[in-house]
């Protein structure tokens, strides 16, 4: 699977390219990119509950992929931005369009990563779509090459005053 910088960065990364080169500073803000990487990281708010699990029942059961890395939290996310889209609530709307999305984006890239998640949950469907790689070895090269990458894009296009 990915590591946190990876699912963080990824999805900053996507959603800034698509603020700087489809909407626009102005109809895409700033917040917007770091509600995105807070999303890209959520599904993993299983692992501190698993610590809390263990520590509390004593069992070494792990929580880690099973409730939080379903298909389902994206769509019901789409399904909120959706609705306050068709409210005219474009702020929120916002909001849950860029949840939705940096949700699915972890999802996806654990699968990329030779993903072992429930991606299905509650429903008992094998998720075996996911190819396996081997790359999980190379996480950490690979977060730093995405995270370089992106800044000397940043700099070479001066977009990396944005950001101070």
């Amino acid at each position: 699977m990915a590591l946190a910088v990876t699912h963080v960065i990824l999805v900053i990364v996507a959603l800034d390219f698509f603020r700087h080169y489809i909407l626009g500073k102005k109809k895409f803000p700033r917040y917007l990119i770091v509600l995105g990487g807070i999303a890209g990281l959520a599904p993993d708010l299983d692992v501190p509950l698993t610590w809390a699990y263990q520590f509390i029942t004593g069992s070494s059961m792990s929580l880690h992929g099973l409730f939080t890395h379903t298909i389902f939290f994206p769509i019901f996310f789409l399904l909120v931005a959706g609705t306050l889209q068709f409210l005219q609530n474009k702020k929120w709307s916002s909001i849950f369009y860029v949840i939705s999305f940096g949700w699915f984006f972890h999802l996806t890239l654990d699968c990329l990563y030779g993903g072992y998640k429930s991606f299905l949950w509650p429903l008992n469907v094998p998720t075996s779509f996911c190819p396996q790689w081997g790359i999980s070895p190379y996480a950490i090269s690979i977060d730093a090459i995405i995270l370089i990458i992106w800044l000397v894009h940043e700099e070479m296009h001066h977009y990396i005053k944005d950001y101070f």
